[in-house]
């Protein structure tokens, strides 16, 4: 199937080169795309996948902390979106609707594989070749002196443990709202929730990973 062999290339793509993708002549408006695609231009999802690849890919490694898996969830993802995008009725934002299968996926491809209970920390990490980098990594500046950088990544790699070990409804909302800068209203879309429920968990997964910090010693509690 040409989509799925396109989707797989422009993965293998990513985490091997995280290069920019060419400019392509499409709409800018997602809904615009689908809306190709349903009328028999299969090639413009590859819009669609270039366009999310990276937050996907980001995602899933931030859900499921192992890169080979993560790989071939985020392909997964993609292949499932383009099986049911008949289901898009435009109602929302095609991004909401992508996500929760995003969502339903990673939580899928957790339970499968038992990474709940499995936790490698050097997984997420960006080694000196240049392989995956998490958002949170992007704290480091190439431009400071080696000890601050080598504090900085230490710091970045102390979040994410402690992010990585909250239960994965905390971590869902903690991911979708402080690294992937969703919306209180995208987050309830995508996870099927009030808006007072995701915010609940979000104060709830900040402040665990606050206690997880305090413990590391990365963070010192306020003086009285």
């Amino acid at each position: 199937m040409l989509v799925v062999s396109n989707v797989q290339a422009l993965m293998q793509r990513t985490r091997m080169e995280h290069q920019p993708d060419p400019p392509v002549v499409l709409p800018d408006d997602d809904a615009e795309i689908i809306e190709r695609v349903k009328g028999g231009d299969t090639g413009a999802f590859d819009v669609i996948v270039s366009r999310y690849k990276d937050r996907v890919f980001s995602y899933c490694m931030r859900m499921l902390g192992d890169p080979e898996t993560a790989t071939e969830t985020a392909q997964d993802i993609f292949m499932r979106a383009y099986r049911y995008l008949d289901n898009f009725r435009g109602d929302s934002k095609f991004s909401t609707w992508f996500y929760t299968i995003v969502s339903s996926t990673c939580k899928n491809a957790a339970s499968y594989h038992g990474l709940r209970a499995r936790h490698r920390e050097d997984s997420h990490a960006e080694n000196e070749d240049g392989e995956y980098q998490s958002p949170v990594d992007r704290l480091q500046d190439a431009s400071l002196a080696p000890e601050l950088n080598f504090e900085r990544r230490e710091l970045a790699r102390t979040i994410r443990s402690a992010i990585d070990t909250l239960p994965d409804s905390y971590k869902q909302v903690i991911v979708m709202k402080d690294i992937n800068d969703f919306s209180y209203e995208e987050i309830s879309n995508i996870l099927n929730c009030k808006i007072g429920t995701v915010k609940s968990r979000l104060a709830r997964a900040r402040e665990m990973t606050r206690e997880r910090l305090l413990k590391s010693g990365l963070l010192r509690r306020e003086c009285e």
